[in-house]
């Protein structure tokens, strides 16, 4: 045998060894296992039910004392609470979150738990009172720019469900179109006719090709579905589940690494390194629909005076000792 095919056989082995030893180092149930998860938030004290705040601070009147970041509860070990932002936004004014979900990844189980949070909740807000879980990033942001914005909205998010916050993916629209145009669109099951009504086009059943602009209209729209909420929350999902099996095609998987540079750089904000992007996008590629729950925040419509505004908002008002009951049944 000529010297230069065993120099290419030997390198196909190396090459294999070491792409094995790299996937099974990014496998979710042993990278996060060995990881020491961050705490970005903790909830302050228990709320009463009635959600009453205190009329001058406009905030709870105590919080509990913040544990040391790294800390993880050990009765679920490796898991971990994701939050997920979206701005309302496509260039570089203050935001709104218009998306706002509350993963708990459970990577040995390979299950996630997502609960979605309308973004007209109401909430109290430090120094504001009672207003909409969402003018916590837009107001933080007004005062202390985007970082203090994702801080706020962390907080706001983690004192309604009385859960810790380990991670988080803030995410603009501009970016996110982008971002899918990149990757050359991607393809969708659609189960049912649906009307995109910030493009004002109808999206037919049946297997669809999306670009940036129908992407970003398809994951945001609510007013046709007929559950609302729940049902753009299944779309979101399908979505993220249609670009992850697109970046782990054999065409897009050489670009992978640069690709989540992209994200990390266009799209995203977040406290997770590249291995935990590459790890969970592992671990997504595999999910079953039965591995997904999804839950809806339980309350019930209300007109209130909005302090921010001086004058009567629709608000979703949150049933208090259900929303804590979810936190404790699926967010720990």
């Amino acid at each position: 045998m000529r010297k230069w095919v065993k120099y290419v056989i030997v390198g196909i082995i190396v090459a294999g060894g070491a792409a094995g030893w790299v996937y099974r180092e990014l496998l979710p149930s042993r990278h996060f296992e060995e990881k020491e998860h961050p705490v970005v938030a903790v909830p302050a004290a228990d709320l009463p039910a009635s959600a009453e705040v205190s009329a001058a601070a406009g905030q709870p009147e105590a919080a509990a004392e913040k544990p040391e970041t790294g800390t993880q509860e050990k009765a679920d070990p490796g898991a971990f609470n994701v939050l997920v932002l979206g701005l309302d936004t496509l260039g570089r004014q203050s935001s709104r979150s218009d998306v706002i979900m509350l993963s708990r990844v459970k990577p040995q189980e390979r299950k996630v738990n997502l609960v979605s949070i309308p973004r007209d909740t109401r909430v109290p807000l430090p120094g504001i009172g009672l207003t909409k879980v969402n003018h916590a990033h837009f107001m933080a942001e007004l005062k202390g720019g985007g970082e203090a914005g994702t801080e706020a909205s962390i907080q706001a998010v983690s004192n309604l469900l009385q859960v810790p916050v380990h991670y988080y993916v803030k995410m603009n629209f501009k970016g996110f179109v982008d971002f899918i145009d990149e990757i050359g669109g991607v393809d969708i099951d659609i189960p049912a006719d649906v009307f995109l009504t910030a493009i004002q086009q109808n999206l037919p059943a049946g297997r669809q090709h999306l670009d940036g602009w129908k992407a970003l209209a398809f994951v945001r729209e609510r007013y046709s579905l007929d559950n609302g909420d729940f049902g753009r929350q299944a779309d979101q999902s399908a979505l993220i589940r249609a670009v992850v099996h697109k970046l782990l095609s054999p065409e897009r998987l050489p670009e992978l690494p640069g690709l989540i540079q992209k994200i990390k750089k266009d799209v995203i904000d977040t406290n997770l390194t590249d291995s935990d992007i590459l790890s969970l996008t592992l671990m997504y590629k595999d999910l079953m629909p039965e591995d997904m729950v999804y839950v809806q925040l339980p309350g019930a419509a209300l007109t209130a005076q909005d302090p921010l505004v001086g004058q009567p908002l629709w608000y979703w008002e949150p049933d208090l000792p259900a929303v804590r009951s979810i936190g404790s049944q699926y967010l720990r």
